[in-house]
């Protein structure tokens, strides 16, 4: 949050990202349509999230997640 004085009252200003302490475990991705994916989490950036199925990879764009739940 920046003031009208310029300064920041607190915080970076840049949002926390949590995905990073999932990568490389396997997760149960909920999206907004009630559907579900379970896999590996393998790649996150700030848009997506790439998870792998056995030998397949897909692409998860961020805002249709609900919740990522770790399954371990």
């Amino acid at each position: 949050m920046i003031q009208a004085s310029g300064k920041r009252r607190w915080g970076s200003g840049k949002p926390e990202d949590l995905d990073e302490e999932l990568l490389g475990k396997e997760v149960e991705v909920v999206l907004h349509n009630g559907g579900t994916l379970r896999g590996r989490l393998i790649a996150s950036s700030s848009y997506w999230i790439k998870l792998e199925f056995g030998n397949k990879h897909v692409h998860v764009n961020k805002p249709y997640i609900v919740l990522i739940r770790p399954l371990s």
